[in-house]
């Protein structure tokens, strides 16, 4: 199985996976009484003809889909100071248009329970902390608490 040219957590996981579907394999044949022969090479197939897909286990697609990138997690991070970004500006729209609504004011609570712990990256969290200072400042106006 190739897995040059995936990041290391990945290629970790599935190689993790691949082993562990290998010896839960070979401890289904002991335990049926099985003698493990060899693999046989797979029959040769005319040229043209579309081959099936591979094979996977549950496992590996479980220990795949539980990786998350560095990346990844940075842009999740940056979605969610995004999103109370642009609740700030909504807010300020409408307070220049006239008086917020309590349903602006309870999007800005809501996004700021559901916080997470801050991002890795020195530069977004700066950036996450003055966000949600701002909208403790806005909610705080409002006798509001998150």
């Amino acid at each position: 199985m190739r897995v040059d040219g995936l990041p290391p957590a990945v290629r970790q996981a599935l190689l993790a996976a691949v082993a562990a579907a290998g010896t839960e394999r070979a401890r289904t044949k002991e335990d049926a009484g099985a003698e493990a022969a060899p693999a046989a090479p797979p029959p040769a197939v005319p040229a043209g003809t579309a081959l099936p897909p591979p094979a996977t286990s549950v496992a590996m697609l479980v220990a795949l889909s539980a990786v998350e990138t560095p990346a990844e997690r940075r842009r999740r991070m940056a979605e969610r100071t995004d999103k109370g970004l642009t609740l700030l500006e909504d807010l300020r729209d409408q307070l220049a248009r006239g008086e917020a609504t309590p349903e602006q004011l309870q999007q800005l609570a809501e996004w700021i329970a559901a916080a997470g712990p801050p991002p890795e990256d020195e530069a977004l969290a700066a950036v996450a902390r003055e966000v949600e200072l701002r909208v403790r400042v806005e909610l705080a106006k409002y006798d509001r608490t998150a």
